[in-house]
């Protein structure tokens, strides 16, 4: 195996749109423990049920239509966007999968990043590339009321792009659907 980028700290998923009124709203954003990915999506076991991410290919009215299955984010990117921007707590962004790890670019990861479970299974995640910040969320980061046009947020945009707003990335098909759990490492796919 390669070298452990870090461990999961914190597993999400949207139950609705964060950008349903046209403002950025995190509250849709529920963490839990356990989660199921494939390359379809994700959901997440609330202790009763599971709960389907608004990005899983087969969500009522699906936000990523399958194109954007699964996202994930590192602790330093936050520490990054706090020092930038003021508190922005872990999980804000609303990507799936947050690591306690290195702010990682896209050349750091450009060939995938692999999930060990503490069963020792693994399952890749291929195909990375930087989730695009959106308008809606750069405005509630400067704590505007409400959306502010793109030439306002130009220096903010280009901060979070690269990655520093997590990355999206695919699920290997052949692995079916698979738990994933708090505390399971993450670790570079290798060269």
């Amino acid at each position: 195996m390669s070298d452990l980028v870090g461990r999961i700290i914190r597993l999400q998923v949207q139950t609705g749109s964060v950008k349903a009124s046209g403002r950025y709203d995190p509250s849709p954003i529920l963490a839990a423990e356990t989660a199921s990915i494939s390359e379809a999506g994700m959901l997440l076991w609330n202790g009763t049920a599971w709960v389907i991410d608004a990005h899983h290919r087969m969500f009522p009215g699906s936000r990523g239509g399958g194109r954007r299955p699964l996202s994930i984010g590192f602790t330093s990117h936050y520490a990054e966007m706090e020092r930038h921007f003021g508190d922005v707590p872990v999980g804000i962004a609303g990507e799936n999968i947050i690591v306690e790890g290195p702010a990682l670019r896209m050349a750091d990861i450009d060939r995938g990043l692999v999930i060990r479970r503490s069963d020792g299974g693994e399952i890749t995640l291929h195909a990375p590339r930087p989730a695009a910040p959106c308008l809606p969320f750069t405005s509630f980061l400067v704590r505007s009321d409400g959306v502010l046009p793109r030439e306002a947020l130009t220096e903010e945009l280009a901060f979070l792009s690269e990655g520093t707003r997590g990355f999206l990335v695919s699920v290997d098909p052949v692995a079916g659907p698979t738990t994933i759990r708090l505390g399971d490492e993450i670790y570079f796919l290798p060269r």
